[in-house]
């Protein structure tokens, strides 16, 4: 049965096509499992559920998620208000059995080598410990295994989350504070109500605890440390899904396999400025 799930952002139709392009290198095979890490409320595994299975119709699909519960304190019911939602979507599919919690400081509650795909929208930016995150990873790819991660750079010019400039760049609580009292004084963020002092401390505050912003060499050590190869292919991609949103003419299901590799350093290199990338780690 052919389910159509509309995107719930442009980054899930960008993941979509992501996803799509790479498991149609991998002809042949009968059942491909992927993996959302932060799944949070499911949108993205209804979409990418629905999505694969209608791009890859002789394929069985099989799409899990995780989140991680000592810091989803705005989904307290997670994960059984995450099923409930994604039966209603989707029923028939047995999501209890796919989608589960763990706490952060656990490995991730699957057998090694047991996704083909992993991704993750906006969950690279607040993960703590990079190197137990990349070595959880490398234990669930298989071989020949892929994931694809869409979040923002230190290098961005502007906090996705409080949509207010530089101000994930600051180091200190008091000097965050003071920039996010300019901002909030000048009516730029997404936090233009109630007092603005108790506001700028509550946003320094968050910075703090809820995210961790890294630049790009750190993802490329650590990565090599943990026996996964490091590529930032799709970057460019994210980008054309806006424009040919924009345009009007949709989402786009799948992208080029063969690549410049100078043209995809170039667009990083300036993309990774104004807002998300996307990373690939491989086996």
């Amino acid at each position: 049965m052919t389910i159509s799930l509309a995107p719930k952002s442009l980054t899930h139709q960008h993941l979509l096509a992501a996803a799509n392009t790479e498991l149609s290198s991998r002809a042949g095979r009968e059942t491909f499992r992927v993996l959302d890490v932060g799944c949070g409320k499911g949108d993205l595994i209804a979409f990418l559920q629905a999505g694969l299975t209608d791009l890859n119709p002789g394929a069985d699909i099989e799409v899990h998620g995780f989140d991680v519960t000592d810091t989803l304190a705005e989904y307290p019911e997670f994960p059984g208000s995450t099923v409930d939602r994604l039966e209603g979507l989707m029923p028939g599919v047995p999501w209890a059995e796919r989608i589960t919690s763990v706490s952060q400081h656990e490995a991730w509650p699957y057998p090694d080598g047991a996704f083909d795909i992993v991704v993750s929208n906006q969950v690279l930016e607040h993960v703590v410990s990079l190197p137990s995150f990349l070595a959880q990873l490398s234990r669930v790819l298989g071989p020949g295994g892929c994931s694809m991660h869409v979040f923002p750079l230190r290098n961005a010019l502007c906090d996705g989350h409080v949509l207010m400039p530089l101000i994930h760049r600051v180091r200190g609580h008091e000097q965050r504070a003071a920039m996010a009292r300019m901002w909030r004084q000048m009516r730029v963020g997404n936090n233009r109500s109630g007092d603005i002092r108790e506001t700028a401390e509550r946003i320094s505050t968050y910075l703090h605890l809820g995210t961790t912003y890294r630049y790009f060499e750190e993802f490329s050590q650590e990565s090599k440390r943990a026996g996964l190869k490091l590529s930032y292919r799709y970057t460019q991609e994210l980008y054309q899904q806006k424009i040919s949103a924009m345009l009007g003419h949709g989402g786009l299901a799948g992208y080029r396999r063969s690549r410049r590799a100078v043209i995809d350093w170039l667009a990083f290199c300036a993309l990774r400025h104004v807002s998300s990338i996307t990373l690939v780690l491989e086996k």
